[in-house]
């Protein structure tokens, strides 16, 4: 009996500091590691559940354009403790024209499968000296060699520091580059055709107030020096609830 009553106290007390949230953003494309992945106005959600004070984290990402062309639906899950935070993305990119398999969200067969997981292993250096480093690998998934018998584990790694703060601007400096774990007889890997620096940033973001609600107004840049190619974003946060 007595265990009962414990597990009934512990299951009360997780429910006493879980937490649900929910946002949105508007922006003119979708950015993510030196790839522009969609064009066109983009809208974005997240929808994620916190236990113990923020330690652990579940939820689902999304995102899709005015077109329709691109379509996004992510799994998530987090655990953080002081600077460090080690996530799992579970990446399901069904936009039409897609070369992969896209058409079976439920398909985790390694040949075949059109998703891939990704591992992410970052730390926040403090206040003091506000530096970002981060190391993700995908684990699983589309990310396979020619021959389609082994995974590549491509992995990005990447540095963020802010670089200007006033009042309520910010702006933010960054660079990522990306090589293959398995190189599997060719250096090619998710990001790119070889090692290098894929992701160089530039973000300058605006706190913006509308009726006491804080509406963050972002303009990204985005060089990514192995493709010889440059991307323009400009976005703002709907909500963050």
């Amino acid at each position: 009996m007595k265990k009962y009553i414990g597990l009934l106290l512990m299951l009360f007390s997780l429910e006493a500091t879980a937490q649900l949230h929910m946002k949105a953003n508007l922006q003119t494309n979708h950015l993510w590691r030196g790839i522009e992945v969609a064009d066109g106005l983009v809208i974005t959600g997240d929808v994620n559940y916190s236990l113990c004070n923020g330690l652990f984290n579940l939820g689902f990402w999304g995102g899709t354009n005015t077109q329709g062309t691109y379509k996004e639906f992510n799994n998530h899950i987090s655990f953080q403790y002081k600077g460090f935070s080690l996530a799992l993305w579970d990446t399901y990119n069904f936009s039409t024209g897609a070369t992969y398999n896209n058409k079976e969200f439920f398909n985790y067969k390694a040949h075949s499968t059109g998703r891939f997981l990704d591992a992410i292993l970052d730390y926040y250096c403090g206040e003091r000296f506000p530096l970002l480093i981060s190391w993700s690998t995908i684990v699983f998934g589309r990310d396979r060699n020619k021959e389609n018998t082994a995974n590549k584990y491509s992995t990005f790694c990447y540095l963020e520091y802010p670089i200007y703060t006033k009042s309520r601007w910010h702006a933010d400096a960054g660079i990522g580059g990306a090589f293959a774990l398995n190189k599997a007889g060719s250096k090619t890997n998710f990001y790119g055709n070889t090692n290098g620096i894929v992701h160089v940033l530039l973000k300058v973001t605006f706190d913006w107030t509308l009726a006491k609600h804080t509406m963050p107004i972002h303009a990204c840049m985005v060089w990514n020096p192995q493709a010889d190619r440059a991307f323009f974003q400009l976005g703002i946060q709907l909500f963050n609830l």
